[in-house]
């Protein structure tokens, strides 16, 4: 099976090297000369790498199956076609446009859009057979895809682009319609939210923040979801525990001052290299973040999460 990744920026790459993880040919396409090099060699280098972790085995013939084209005609006998361009929707239905008359006429389309309900914007554009698939960030480690669609979505086609997922080595979830955020910004966002306002209000520094979220949250929830972690709780706890503390929850929709006061800095946090942290190498700390995420990954392995 051939997959067409259309964009070589952050994510392609790793979509791509997905796929070629899991045994299918993919091309990666940018019309940019220079971003599709880049691409390239980020995906073997990441390849190579998780080769001398012993993640994976084969990393040359991996990278072998990945090719890389300046022109959409590369995906004109591609099975399934992945968007991955900027999020505005004027360069997203130029390359829609483009694709459509290009491409088979039973190949499946996903966008990985973070935001967009992508099929409501474009009913047009190949209805039922256009969804989206959102992958997180660094994709070739993240095992989690959203997929995102809409009622009138194929549902053999939505379970194939599962199975697929699933086969290539990530866990996939399903969100049946449409919801704003998507279901991970959503819960991100949430838990931002409580932080921001308990920092802002002076209970605790954002280096203890961190901490907890760490070693607290972070080190439970790595392995026990969240419907498990109420399990464990007992859920009369839980229900009292709500009973009690929900209405001391904060509820503003205004962005959080401390973020906002940092936008009007020009601190934008690791691209500007200083947001509430300051980094001396953003690169150096890009690479420590990755290699942490890999180990997390063969735990997950290990224990089949």
């Amino acid at each position: 099976m051939k997959v067409a990744v259309i964009g070589a920026g952050v994510m392609g790459p790793g979509i791509a090297q997905t796929f070629a993880t899991g045994g299918h040919d993919a091309v990666l396409i940018d019309i940019v000369p220079e971003a599709l090099e880049k691409g390239l060699k980020e995906a073997e280098k990441c390849l190579k790498l998780l080769e001398d972790m012993e993640i994976i085995e084969g990393a040359a013939e991996k990278f072998a199956r990945i090719s890389g084209a300046t022109s959409l005609e590369a995906a004109a006998d591609a099975d399934l076609i992945i968007e991955a361009v900027p999020e505005r929707p004027d360069i997203k239905k130029s390359v829609y446009d483009q694709l459509d008359p290009i491409c088979k006429p039973d190949a499946v389309f996903t966008s990985n859009t973070s935001s967009f309900p992508i099929s409501e914007m474009y009913p047009e554009f190949r209805p039922g057979n256009f969804f989206v698939t959102h992958f997180f960030n660094p994709p070739a480690i993240n095992p989690l895809i959203e997929i995102v669609h809409g009622p009138d979505a194929n549902p053999e086609k939505v379970q194939w682009v599962r199975n697929l997922l699933e086969e290539c080595g990530k866990k996939p979830v399903v969100l049946k319609e449409y919801l704003m955020g998507f279901l991970l910004n959503r819960m991100q966002m949430a838990m931002l939210r409580e932080g921001l306002y308990i920092t802002e209000q002076g209970y605790v520094t954002p280096e203890d923040m961190d901490t907890a979220t760490k070693v607290g949250l972070g080190f439970k929830t790595a392995w026990q979801g969240m419907f498990e972690t109420m399990d464990y709780i007992g859920l009369d706890t839980v229900s009292f525990a709500q009973a009690v503390l929900l209405p001391c929850l904060y509820a503003s929709t205004d962005p959080s001052s401390l973020v906002s006061d940092k936008v009007a800095e020009g601190k934008l946090g690791l691209k500007t290299g200083e947001g509430f942290i300051k980094y001396e190498d953003p690169e150096a700390t890009q690479d420590l973040r990755f290699m942490m995420l890999a180990d997390q990954l063969k735990l997950y392995k290990k224990y089949g999460i």
